[in-house]
């Protein structure tokens, strides 16, 4: 049995005003497993996506990462073990900084590398790791694509050797042509290195083909949970349900 890596027990969010965006939420992520987050828009996905990696400090609830306890007053090896990659990363890089600049600062802060060249060679690994050239750790995000761009943003996340990644609609934004290239390199990720992921994604064929299990999220309650092909063959929601008839292309 895979001992769960990340757990998280009635979580539950209200935002000012009195609108609750996450009710009661119980979800687990097994170490090197990759879980699927589905529902539609304003269902609470990022909400819990920014729970778990400590960008949402008001909640009520309980989570744990690796047997410990996670509080809003995150550690620093806590922050650097949970890691979220962001929809749009052109919002997510600060334009006015070359790739190096980008991820050099942040090894900096967390006190990853010995010096300034033991930090040039670790961004050229993570170059290599993401499948860009190390040449353009010297240009900026302007001048990428949107691919590169997000491959960029990946590779700051793994920066500070994280062991678990949130990806919120890390392919959103990127065209239908590149798509595959980033869930192919986040299905290496788990190969290669081990990592836990939450899966955010509203894109269900890219959900049946990367992840392990699937929880279906809806009014900021999980509905359903459930090994990704118990959930595409036999649902047992009715929610759910809808959701897969909405995608009548479905591969």
């Amino acid at each position: 049995m895979t001992r769960n890596e990340l757990v998280a027990e009635g979580l539950s969010v209200t935002f000012p005003g009195g609108m609750q965006a996450l009710r009661n939420v119980d979800i687990r992520v097994g170490a090197g497993e990759i879980v699927g987050l589905v529902g539609e828009s304003g269902s609470g996905k990022s909400t819990l996506g920014r729970v778990i990696v400590g960008l949402q400090n008001s909640y009520s609830g309980a989570l744990r990462f690796a047997d410990e306890a996670l509080t809003p007053r995150r550690t620093r090896p806590q922050r650097c073990a949970i890691q979220m990659v962001f929809q749009d990363p052109y919002a997510s890089l600060d334009p006015r900084m070359t790739v190096w600049q980008l991820i050099h600062e942040l090894m900096v802060v967390h006190r990853i590398g010995t010096g300034r060249e033991d930090r040039r060679q670790r961004c050229e690994d993570l170059m290599r790791r993401v499948h860009l050239p190390g040449a353009l750790l010297d240009s900026r995000p302007t001048s990428m694509s949107g691919g590169q761009r997000q491959r960029v943003a990946i590779a700051r996340a793994l920066a500070v050797n994280p062991r678990f990644l949130v990806a919120d609609e890390p392919t959103a934004a990127l065209d239908v042509s590149v798509q595959a290239g980033i869930i192919n390199l986040f299905a290496d990720l788990r190969q290669e290195m081990g990592l836990s992921q939450l899966f955010i994604s509203h894109n269900l064929a890219v959900v049946r083909s990367l992840c392990d299990r699937v929880a279906v999220i809806y009014r900021g309650e999980i509905v359903e949970m459930a090994p990704t092909g118990a959930i595409f063959d036999a649902p047992q929601h009715d929610y759910t349900r809808q959701l897969l008839a909405a995608a009548p292309d479905l591969p």
